[in-house]
């Protein structure tokens, strides 16, 4: 063992310098997540949220974080403006670290406004030093960012996206990205004890999410991570990690968790994907259109992502969004809204008390996540997630913000994007020299 190794092995000092990956304006969100989870995160950029990390807080990290698509770790930092020089500092890396007997090196490399820009490339001139591409063989993944001739190496420890869970199989009509739900819920801080409708409910995922955060259960499930194939992997730690998560969970959900949508399949749908999450006795599903909500006394939570423009093809939804506002007025006087909305038209028709909580860009398209609180709620002041926001992740999401268009208008959420450009995107122009490509196959 390597003395870095020993090293990290002998000592619960943070050992690495971990980044987790949000889709950008949702920063705050995952910087209170982390804080909840004992780390310390520093700085936010757009989209990333950095932290310094033991073993068991980065294993911990990648079981527990719901708003994260995924985890890395800064492995160098170094400037080259030519091939020659891009081996030799390469060459200085200890790829060795990372990378287990039989498993294959991989690079997802992206480069903005540098003279290295050609990326197939760049990742030929890394495999000559870290290894050769996969034949077959298990690979790990490195993020490669290059920013005005600046190198920045990553290595990805989780593996599979994070916002991939392993119980959503079954997908409706332009189905909601897990991570967003998540952040739904955590943005306004939502109460389990209070009880939870989502009258659009599509494949579940909202109250899927819900139902895993009620009974403090991981939202990736038993699914396997990058960092177990590491060389200086540390079963020990991660048997800790593993143990917490049966202490922690909760045997049922405290309050009510209802899912309902006007299409059956839907609801077979969400069914399906319920009991791949273990979840399925703690909802209530039902497929009935949202006029045929019953009243209900007391307080609870309205979190939907209803229908909007592209999603559902062209035609006029807002006499739809009003009988929605007015059943939620008339049927939960005392509840609060949340609700995901490209369009703040169809958010005025259901609500003129809707607020943005957050705005950013999903899939390379405008969203906003709004809220009204309910009676108790405004009583209780602002969510925790909200006031936890630090100067840097406010930067962050105001920066997300401003490419959202002024009106808000109605956009597509698209299941695939991940915020900020996108790979193959047509905004990258050969003046700006920005480009990304993937050497291999995906990750494991």
């Amino acid at each position: 063992m390597s003395t870095r190794r020993a090293g990290r092995a002998a000592t619960s000092r943070p050992a690495y310098r971990a980044a987790a990956i949000c889709t950008p304006g949702l920063e705050f969100v995952c910087r209170q997540e982390l804080l909840d989870l004992g780390c310390t995160p520093k700085s936010a950029g757009l989209g990333t949220v950095a932290f310094d990390a033991t073993p068991r807080q980065l294993y911990a990290a990648n079981v527990w974080l719901r708003t994260a698509s995924r985890v890395i770790v800064r492995v160098a930092t170094f400037r080259s403006t030519d091939f020659v020089h891009l081996e030799r500092r390469a060459a200085e890396v200890d790829w060795s670290a990372w990378l287990a007997d039989g498993v294959a090196p991989s690079f997802r490399i992206s480069s903005h406004e540098s003279r290295l820009y050609h990326t197939k490339a760049i990742a030929q001139r890394l495999h000559r030093v870290a290894g050769p591409p996969s034949t077959g063989e298990p690979e790990q993944l490195f993020i490669v960012r290059i920013d005005r001739n600046t190198l920045t190496v990553s290595v990805d420890a989780s593996g599979a996206a994070l916002h991939r869970r392993p119980w959503r199989t079954e997908l409706g009509d332009a189905p909601l990205r897990t991570t967003m739900a998540a952040a739904l819920l955590l943005a306004i801080g939502w109460n389990p004890e209070t009880p939870l409708l989502d009258p659009f409910c599509g494949s579940g995922t909202i109250p899927i999410e819900a139902a895993l955060l009620a009974r403090r259960l991981p939202p990736g499930g038993d699914r396997s991570f990058a960092f177990a194939d590491w060389p200086d992997f540390q079963p020990g730690a991660w048997a800790s990690v593993t143990g917490e998560i049966a202490a922690r969970a909760e045997p049922s959900c405290p309050a009510p968790i209802t899912a309902t949508d006007r299409s059956t399949a839907a609801i077979a749908a969400a069914r399906v994907n319920a009991e791949r999450a273990g979840v399925a006795d703690d909802l209530e599903l039902d497929a009935r259109v949202v006029s045929h909500t019953p009243a209900r006394s007391g307080t609870g939570l309205v979190a939907t992502n209803p229908p909007y423009g592209k999603r559902v093809g062209d035609g006029n939804l807002i006499p739809l969004y009003r009988r929605f506002g007015a059943v939620v007025r008339e049927r939960l006087p005392d509840w609060s809204l949340a609700m995901v909305c490209a369009d703040r038209k169809l958010a005025k028709a259901a609500d003129r008390g809707l607020a943005p909580v957050a705005r950013f860009r999903h899939g390379g398209l405008p969203v906003q996540l709004l809220y009204r609180p309910g009676r108790e709620a405004a009583e209780a002041g602002t969510a925790p997630a909200r006031r936890a926001r630090s100067q840097p992740a406010e930067q962050a999401t105001r920066q997300a913000a401003q490419q959202i268009a002024p009106d808000g208008g109605s956009a597509a959420i698209s299941d695939s994007g991940s915020g900020g450009r996108q790979r193959g995107s047509r905004d990258r122009s050969p003046r700006s020299r920005s480009s990304s490509r993937r050497s291999a196959r995906a990750p494991r």
